[in-house]
């Protein structure tokens, strides 16, 4: 099974999936043209490495911006991950918000009890120099 990496951009979420690691991360702004371009190949990669996951499986969100089509898109994947855990020996899924981004951590609240699973809200750290 492949990793599916992309870098992202300004409208486009950053996607690093990786199934050696077990980690996997999507963030920044997501407000894509496109959105079944942009996610249907998440929702895929995540149902294949479901059958053959990590033992150890981690899943990070951090996104800056989600458009209402992104959110319901990370909310099918959300749900998709809830596959993974049965197979797992260690599954945690992550949710990170920067400092006063209300919207996002508000967000990451209404998954927990739209998929009725424990989801880590997180403030990222900020360090200032």
């Amino acid at each position: 099974m492949e990793n599916l990496i992309s870098e992202g951009s300004k409208d486009k979420p950053a996607i690093h999936l990786d199934k050696d690691s077990g980690v996997l991360f999507m963030g920044g702004s997501s407000l894509p043209e496109n959105i079944l371009e942009t996610y249907n190949p998440v929702l895929e990669w995540i149902k294949e490495y479901a059958v053959n996951p990590n033992p150890e499986t981690r899943i990070d969100f951090f996104f800056e911006y989600l458009n209402t089509a992104s959110s319901h898109m990370v909310m099918q994947i959300v749900r998709k991950c809830l596959d993974i855990e049965p197979r797992c020996s260690k599954f945690r899924i992550n949710w990170y918000y920067s400092p006063g981004d209300i919207d996002i951590r508000d967000f990451g609240e209404e998954l927990i009890e739209l998929v009725h699973h424990p989801i880590n809200i997180i403030q990222k750290v900020v360090h200032k120099n």
